[in-house]
């Protein structure tokens, strides 16, 4: 009888195991390590974060329950208490290098670049339990983690990713941020950063577009013509101390967003665009709202399977690669039809059954109607 692999072993195939197990000796994820090896424990963190398992007891029920697959899919049985050790001890560059790797693949399935390299920036922060992630100390009543993202609206997918405590301000993040010579960054009043508009940005050759602080000093050196909803199109320079850090010539648009009637003021040191250009650019921000909404309404960086730091950062991971690896099955079938969303769910609830995730994902849109010839008792006979 042919052998037909799991939905979960046709999402690994996206994963280059040489390139796994080259990461796994350079950091020495295998190190000493008898019983659970790190493909095992990526590949239980994978399904728990797929098929939405609750707990560290939960995982391990279910998965051990799945054993008869476990030879196909490379690993073998897990205990708690061992997969808890490991959560908290193997190296978060393993995974942090199998994120890049698969982002890979996943911007090489988009088969149109856009003309201009857009890419968004802004972070989200994921609120901690003050009792179990001391670690995390963030305000008086509350820890976190903040995830700083560079997002890339085009394949919808993030080009960058770190996490920091959530008292790290995004300013001092984006310092971190690796950049691409001749893009155009957009984001918010956040990273409002006189310095590095200048020498990070402008200086590298890059555009950029954010939201102006209310208490700016500037002085206006021209004025622009303006119509429809744009208040003021000003070039302008920054007079106050810290605005000589950026002594060039900037350009300040003030608009009333047409969807609630708020008043934006943007900051840009884009001269040529214009600034019904720029003001949709600023609008693609919502896209990586709307993407940091999905991950937390769709994966687990709420609930955690662990408390170290290391635990979380390495669910956290595993997460983004579930992420990448949905995207990458969206872009590799025709499923303009099915939502991430949909894919997901669908996933869940098929994880381990033996089928193809085209088999299972294009039978949604198999619509064929029953044969009418075909009829019993008067009802049509259907086939499953």
């Amino acid at each position: 009888m042919k052998h037909t692999n799991t939905v979960l072993h046709g999402l690994l195939q996206h994963i280059s195991r040489p390139l796994f197990d080259k990461a796994v000796e350079r950091h020495k994820g295998d190190y000493r390590v008898k019983k659970l090896f790190c493909w095992t424990q990526f590949v239980s963190l994978l399904y728990a974060q797929l098929s939405n398992r609750q707990s560290l007891r939960d995982l391990t029920l279910a998965f051990n329950s799945q054993s008869n697959f476990h030879y196909h899919l490379g690993v073998n049985e897990i205990k708690r208490s061992t997969l808890s050790e490991a959560n908290e001890s193997r190296p978060v560059a393993i995974y942090e290098e199998l994120f890049y790797s698969v982002l890979e693949k996943v911007r090489g399935t988009v088969a149109n670049e856009a003309k201009d390299v857009i890419r968004l920036i802004d972070s989200t922060t994921i609120s901690l339990n003050q009792h179990d992630f001391e670690w995390a100390k963030f305000r008086t009543h509350q820890n976190g983690m903040k995830l700083h993202f560079v997002y890339d609206p085009t394949t919808k997918v993030p080009t960058y990713f770190s996490m920091t405590p959530a008292k790290v301000n995004d300013c001092e993040a984006a310092k971190s941020i690796p950049l691409i010579k001749g893009a155009t960054y957009v984001f918010d009043r956040a990273y409002n950063h006189y310095e590095w508009y200048y020498k990070n940005l402008h200086l590298e050759g890059n555009t950029f577009v954010g939201r102006m602080k209310k208490n700016t000093v500037y002085e206006v050196i021209k004025s622009r013509k303006v119509s429809g909803n744009i208040v003021s199109d000003q070039e302008i320079r920054l007079s106050s101390k810290k605005g000589q850090n950026c002594p060039i010539t900037l350009r300040r648009i003030h608009f009333i967003r047409k969807e609630d009637g708020k008043e934006i003021v943007l900051i840009t040191n884009d001269l040529k665009r214009k600034a019904e250009e720029l003001m949709a650019l600023y609008k693609q921000r919502w896209e990586i709202e709307l993407f940091f909404k999905w991950v937390k309404q769709n994966l687990r960086i709420k609930r955690f399977l662990g408390t170290s730091e290391n635990a979380v950062k390495t669910q956290i991971l595993i997460a983004m690669i579930a992420y990448l690896l949905l995207r990458l099955t969206k872009n590799s079938l025709p499923l303009n039809k099915l939502s991430l969303q949909e894919i997901a769910r669908l996933i869940a609830a098929n994880i381990l059954h033996k089928k193809s995730l085209s088999e299972l994902l294009l039978k949604v849109f198999d619509k064929t109607k029953p044969d009418k010839s075909t009829r019993y008792d008067g009802q049509y006979a259907f086939g499953f």
